[in-house]
């Protein structure tokens, strides 16, 4: 009885202690060894084994922007000596823009044991581990472990399940870098680490990432974009918040997942990067794009509505709000004012609805680009009923009645104020696939600002591009100046109907490159839908049962129409790009499919290089093409100066040239970038190019002057 009070007593007195696994709320811990048996002065191996609770994370060495590591207090015999803990390669957690390092599910924490040689009896090791594990709070937990381990003259392995804990964990340590590296700090400050891992396929390499392994000389936070070319594997850094100076030696781990014949490797090396004072890297894309402050975002805003007005996606619409204006001659000043006023108003509350959709989505998914809802085959197939509708109204196929009030007639030539209004909304439906000169860079700068600044900018930018109608409104000199109306507004406002349908039959062109010729079959039959549902309607009015049977099956055609283009929403997935081609109406001949690596690859052999990222659905980029790019002087001209010629195209979603248009500070195509050969950062373009700019940029190359 005695001895069984007494052992209560120690339990209560050292409760942890003892036991070789203890489970808190978030982890189980246990302490193993990979022996049974210990052998005086031969080291062995123990390994702390996290069991972590789903979705909870722990941290590694380096915890990143927050967290602590978890940390082992070793009691071990006298003449013992317990090594640092052999780190597993960590993986990456982004909490919202907040970057850690860390552990998921399961982590096994290795640390070399060695034993005095004159061990003897029982060689106990106790521990006390303490770690902080996160979701959405973080919580610190400890525990006391205990082994008791036999010594004998020969020791004896562990069994074999505890074998295979510990040949896992050892797979997940990362291996000594086979390759030498160094870093080379830029002029603004921040590390580039080059790994000289010559040889590599960037086709067969992904996910490449470095883990500094102290805190503080690299920023956790900034995102990392690795590119692989000659020289190996180069990672351009952000310098981190640590006010000492950048080490002689930057040490991390290195991760990468390598395709190979028997599927994908994921890959850990441990890197020592040498501080080389020679090498000073090239300024990275980021530092071609503007960064512009809030005001001059504002300008660049104004300025760029202003210029959108003339490009070729909005002239439809702003032809049947010149047509209306021209309706409106001769009538009262305060009638002309309204129809301004409303027009504007149409343009800003849809900019003011863009702006909160951006914001939503930026919140739920993350990065937002200018016309990236073109990129769906849905919204190009509404959007092409959309202007296939607004033709047959201005044709006179079809009036909308009184109760819309105006809406259609209003539309296109008999003005009113919900008419003004929702041309001020087409206006601007149809203007997001299309950039103007500054808008590109203020739009770059809106989309990656917090909210109060993307709404201004945006609201900058409709206010352009309503200003010159809005002028209009209110200046009686220049009403002054405007054609009497007459007859001729009937046929103008019929000939008008003619760009609507060929705007129509852009987007359906638009949608076969997203989807393949089914998207053809889906259009037609969705417009023959809607037109049948308009002939409904029209055959006659009241509430007769065969007037409600018309708008049944009218009804019936509109869903059916609808039906159609949701059945495109995996679209993608049968285009071209979806095997990794580009998009068919995209022309590509002469030109290399865009990747960084091929980009960095040919920079770093001092070639000329030039970049046209483009899209299908973006018409300012096929005028491009047509008028500057394409044309025979400019193609012999990139021939005789050995260019390399990349093309990136955003027909469909693109991960690769997403980033590179956000590191160059632009929301949206077109974009153009010209290398010339040993600059240290691209050119950007204008967005409207002429056959001239690109031929005296490729007469100012240093081979175009041999």
């Amino acid at each position: 009885m005695k001895r069984l009070l007494a052992l209560l007593l120690a339990l209560i007195a050292f409760p942890a202690f003892g036991q070789s696994v203890v489970q808190t709320e978030n982890v189980r811990a246990e302490l193993l060894a990979d022996v049974s048996a210990v052998k005086p002065g031969e080291p062995f191996w123990v390994g702390l084994r996290q069991t972590i609770r789903p979705k909870w994370h722990t941290y590694w060495k380096n915890p990143g922007d927050s967290g602590l590591p978890t940390e082992i207090a070793w009691k071990l015999p006298e003449g013992a000596k317990a090594d640092p803990i052999v780190w597993p390669r960590p993986h990456l957690f982004d909490l919202s823009g907040v970057i850690n390092y860390g552990f998921k599910d399961e982590a096994t924490l290795l640390v070399r044991i060695t034993p005095p040689a004159n061990a003897s009896g029982d060689f106990k090791l106790a521990a006390e581990a303490n770690w902080l594990v996160c979701e959405d709070v973080c919580i610190p937990e400890d525990a006391k472990l205990e082994l008791t381990l036999p010594v004998t003259a020969t020791g004896a392995p562990a069994p074999p399940a505890t074998r295979a804990i510990f040949d896992k964990a050892r797979q997940l340590v990362p291996m000594q870098s086979p390759w030498p590296a160094r870093y080379g700090v830029s002029k603004s400050g921040d590390p580039t680490l080059v790994v000289e891992a010559k040889g590599l396929k960037a086709d067969t390499i992904r996910d490449v990432y470095f883990f500094p392994a102290d805190w503080g000389p690299v920023a956790s936070m900034a995102k990392q974009t690795a590119s692989i070319g000659a020289e190996g594997i180069r990672i351009p850094l952000k310098r981190g918040d640590a006010k000492a100076a950048l080490p002689a030696d930057l040490s991390g781990t290195l991760t990468l997942t390598e395709k190979t014949a028997g599927g994908d490797v994921q890959q850990a090396f441990d890197v020592t990067a040498k501080l080389d004072p020679g090498f000073v890297p090239t300024a990275s894309l980021a530092a071609a794009g503007e960064q512009l402050s809030l005001v001059e975002a504002l300008l660049f805003a104004v300025l760029g509505g202003l210029i959108l007005n003339l490009m070729p996606c909005v002239f439809p619409v702003l032809a049947m709000k010149a047509a209306a204006f021209a309706r409106l001659a001769g009538h009262e000043r305060s009638a002309m004012r309204r129809d301004g006023v409303a027009y504007t108003l149409g343009v800003l509350v849809s900019f003011a609805i863009m702006a909160a959709a951006v914001i939503a989505i930026r919140a739920s998914v993350g990065d937002v680009s200018w016309g990236f809802q073109f990129q769906s085959p849905v919204f190009s197939l509404l959007i092409a009923y959309l202007f296939f509708v607004v033709g047959l109204n201005l044709s006179g196929v079809f009036e909308f009645s009184s109760r819309f009030a105006g809406v259609g007639q209003g539309l296109a030539a008999r003005g009113g104020t919900a008419g003004a209004f929702f041309t001020g909304v087409l206006a601007v439906i149809v203007a997001t696939p299309c950039t103007a000169p500054f808008m590109a860079a203020a739009l770059g700068f809106a989309l990656s600002q917090p909210a109060p600044q993307t709404v201004a900018v945006l609201l900058a930018l409709g206010l352009g591009l309503a200003l010159p109608y809005l002028v209009l409104s209110m200046t009686p000199a220049l009403q002054r100046l405007m054609p009497r109306p007459g007859p001729w507004m009937d046929r103008l406002r019929q000939f008008l109907a003619f760009p609507m349908y060929a705007s129509a039959v852009w987007m359906i062109w638009v949608l076969t490159q997203q989807t393949g010729a089914d998207g053809v079959i889906y259009a037609l039959g969705g417009m023959i839908l809607i037109a049948f549902a308009i002939w409904l309607l029209k055959l006659g009015s009241g509430a007769s049962a065969a007037t409600w049977v018309r708008r049944g099956l009218a009804a019936v055609a509109v869903l059916l129409a609808f039906a159609a283009a949701l059945k495109l929403e995996d679209g993608p997935a049968t285009a071209a790009s979806a095997s990794g081609g580009p998009a068919a109406g995209v022309n590509f001949d002469g030109w290399e499919r865009f990747s960084r690596a091929r980009m960095n690859e040919a920079v770093a052999a001092g070639k000329p290089v030039f970049v046209d990222f483009t899209a299908a659905w973006c018409i300012t980029c096929l005028v491009n093409e047509r008028v500057a790019l394409e044309t025979q002087a400019v193609r012999n001209a990139f021939e005789q100066a050995g260019v390399v010629k990349l093309k990136g195209d955003w027909t469909n979603r693109d991960p690769e040239i997403t980033s590179s248009l956000k590191e160059l500070g632009r929301a949206g195509v077109p974009l153009y970038l010209f290398w010339a050969p040993g600059a240290a950062q691209p050119k950007i373009l204008p967005q409207v190019l002429t056959e001239s700019l690109i031929l005296s940029e490729l007469a100012a190359l240093p081979q175009a002057k041999r």
